[in-house]
């Protein structure tokens, strides 16, 4: 999908929706609210009925209202069993699947955990599932953006470099930018010049498509030394999200923005009204 600026939503069904299980009823939630894209949380088990998929694809497509999605939380392609590396790969291809049919263009999930490994031998392990992945979705004819999750605790593969390198490794792959997390985890870019810096760094490292086609993690967040605690509303965190809006527009940044806030919506459109205002 091309876009010609950002678009705001929410990480699963806004909280205002009055059947909070009904992905269909969120995505005519969202067009009220004057969003613009929600992402489906397949956070606890990829399940979905046919027609459940194929009502949020028509109505997406209605609306205008692109979808993205997020995989199950107990993947870990650095698990130390092979069955559950396998079961991993597996939930992320389901994943894929359902996305697919329900039309969304661009999937993210947590990749591994170091579990107290090199770093380098945890890249080459997941680099080489994501080789697997790309290639048995090749085969079913799915073609979804994989999008590794920046990831804000420092015991979890997801680094920004990490996330760099493995988009210039494999083609599918590009990756999920939690803004947030990476205040989380690094302490730092929270300021205006520093997420300029991370912005002109995927640019240089990946293209311009880089910045052309995002998608962008964003909430509220509390952390200690070893990375994010839990979300929290933006209000409430020291994170820094009018300077991100500022450094993503001045760059002319498009793609989706999904707030993680725990009051979604409120939250989503204090960014998207702000954003619109610069």
């Amino acid at each position: 999908m091309s876009f010609d600026r950002l678009l705001f939503g929410t990480a699963g069904v806004p909280n205002c929706t009055v059947k909070k299980n009904n992905p269909v009823e969120g995505v005519q939630k969202i067009h009220e609210l004057s969003l613009d894209c929600m992402q489906l949380e397949f956070a606890h088990g990829v399940r979905m009925k046919d027609e459940v998929s194929s009502a949020l694809r028509k109505v997406s497509y209605e609306l205008n209202i692109p979808l993205t999605s997020h995989g199950p939380y107990y993947i870990n392609l650095n698990a130390r069993e092979q069955d559950k590396i396998d079961s991993s790969v597996e939930r992320i291809i389901q994943t894929a699947k359902i996305s697919d049919l329900c039309g969304a263009e661009s999937m993210t999930f947590h990749a591994a955990f170091y579990m107290k490994d090199s770093p380098y031998d945890v890249f080459d392990l997941v680099e080489k599932s994501m080789n697997v992945i790309e290639e048995r979705l090749g085969r079913l004819d799915i073609e979804i953006e994989l999008r590794p999750e920046l990831t804000g605790k420092t015991s979890q593969f997801g680094s920004l470099e990490e996330l760099v390198s493995l988009t210039k490794n494999v083609s599918s792959v590009k990756p999920c930018m939690d803004f947030s997390h990476l205040f989380a985890r690094t302490g730092k870019y929270n300021t205006y010049e520093e997420m300029m810096e991370v912005l002109n760094h995927l640019e240089d490292q990946l293209g311009k498509d880089a910045l052309d086609n995002m998608h962008i993690h964003v909430s509220g967040i509390s952390s200690n030394s070893k990375g994010d605690l839990k979300h929290l509303n933006l209000e409430s965190s020291k994170f820094n999200w009018q300077d991100m809006l500022k450094a993503l527009k001045d760059k002319n940044c498009k793609g989706y923005v999904i707030c993680n806030s725990p009051n979604l919506e409120q939250d989503a459109l204090m960014m998207k009204n702000y954003y619109m205002a610069i």
